[in-house]
């Protein structure tokens, strides 16, 4: 018997049989549609997941660290942050030396222990990363704004002895009208305490002018001066009551920006590659993925159990066809059947259950997720937009659980047909 000779009489005998087709169809239909709503679920919570993560433009920043006195930690130079920026998918670097000043002095007013952010201005002073991240915090920008200088020009290449000052350290001084200090000279002061029975250090006294004002949203907007690495050096050759201090010891802090998420991994490989030890959300993503993949996972899971349970109605379902059938299979029996054809053909009608149950399945979860995901986009529930889908249900997805569906339901319905393929003709042949 050919297997399309089996595909016609399956169907034409579920076909007589509508109510019990029916009722066992639709146990493996909500089987496979859980199957797919699960899997789209798990693979739309993932896909969501992703697409937020990669918009958080810090995950795609990788750092370098220097403070400690650690002589085995490799100096942050010049010479490699060059090779970095040269990596295929690095899109910005900063690098900064940090230390302090003792007091600062500005229009009669004075701070203590102020933070001095020493950049290399060949590079970026702000990146775009953290501009990007800046403009997405609605409430920061309405308290803030999203421009990182607020009053006057940012410092370049050649503004050595210009610096930035933080919008909260000039709070702090009590200065509100920021336009007014553009241009005017701060007095920078290091000193080491006075230390009774040591000779005193005369103090360290830089001259600077306020080039423009760092929006407090900023991380070089609080209580920061923001400089040249020319100048950071010299406050830390004081320090170190040494000379040519970026030289030998190079930058505190290093931050290379990836692109795109894709090539964060590449260039942190390719910057460890050099020696040095990186800090990166990196990792923080990988398991995110993985902890998304074991949901994913866990949420199939679940209905494919359904599914392993709905094929026990196969099972009763073709032990009551085989009882039906008893008188016809022993005429085709009597008429030259195999044990083989007999049991192919009730194998056949039970994948034919499978397909008709998984179909209608597929067609309902399409519908149920295509529904669940207009309303959450016209709804802006939990910040849904459009194109975005919590129940993302691919044709992979569909495919798999259809053919699945057919083996389970053959796998099923094999108990029965091999009762049928053991019947024993004369016997057939005398049921009434």
């Amino acid at each position: 018997m050919k297997l399309v000779d089996c595909i016609k009489m399956a169907f034409s005998d579920l076909n007589k049989r509508k109510l019990r087709t029916t009722l066992t169809c639709f146990g493996i239909g909500v089987g496979a549609l859980l199957v797919i709503v699960m899997a789209g679920l798990g693979q739309g919570i993932q896909t969501i997941s992703n697409d937020q993560i990669k918009q958080v433009d810090s995950f795609r920043t990788i750092s370098l660290n220097n403070s400690g006195n650690d002589s085995k930690i490799k100096k942050i130079d010049i010479d490699n942050l060059n090779k970095f920026k040269n990596i295929n998918g690095v899109s910005e670097i900063t690098a900064s030396i940090d230390t302090r000043a003792t007091e600062i002095n500005l229009e009669n007013k004075t701070a203590k222990n102020v933070d001095i952010v020493g950049n290399n201005l060949d590079f970026s002073i702000f990146t775009t990363g953290e501009k990007n991240e800046i403009k997405a915090d609605k409430k920061k920008v309405k308290k803030y704004g999203s421009n990182p200088i607020i009053a006057g020009r940012i410092i370049e290449k050649n503004d050595s002895n210009s610096i930035l000052i933080g919008q909260g350290l000039l709070n702090k001084l009590g200065i509100k009208d920021y336009k007014s200090i553009i241009g005017n000279t701060m007095e920078i002061k290091v000193s080491f305490p006075k230390i009774e029975g040591l000779p005193q250090k005369d103090p360290l006294v830089l001259k600077v002018e306020i080039s423009g004002v760092v929006n407090k949203a900023f991380k070089n907007g609080g209580n920061i001066i923001t400089a040249s690495d020319e100048l950071a050096s010299k406050v830390q050759d004081y320090y170190m009551n040494s000379t040519d201090y970026l030289n030998k010891k190079g930058y505190t802090n290093a931050q290379i920006e990836a692109n795109s998420m894709d090539n964060v991994s590449k260039v942190d490989d390719s910057i460890k590659k050099s020696g040095y030890t990186t800090q990166s959300q990196i990792s923080y993503v990988n398991q995110m993925n993985n902890m998304m993949t074991i949901v994913k996972v866990l949420l199939t899971a679940a209905g494919v159990i359904v599914l392993l349970v709905a094929s026990i109605g196969v099972i009763n379902t073709m032990s009551m066809a085989v009882y039906e059938k008893t008188k016809s299979i022993g005429i085709m029996k009597a008429q030259g059947a195999s044990r083989k054809n007999i049991r192919r053909m009730f194998v056949v009608q039970s994948g034919s259950l499978g397909f008709i149950g998984a179909a209608f399945g597929s067609i309902i979860a399409l519908i149920i997720g295509t529904i669940v995901d207009k309303v959450l986009v016209m709804k802006q529930i939990a910040g849904f937009e459009e194109g975005m889908k919590i129940i993302d249900i691919r044709l992979s997805t569909i495919v798999f659980t259809i053919l699945f569906t057919i083996v389970v339901a053959m796998i099923a319905g094999i108990i029965p047909a091999r009762k049928a393929a053991k019947l024993n003709p004369v016997d057939s042949l005398r049921f009434e």
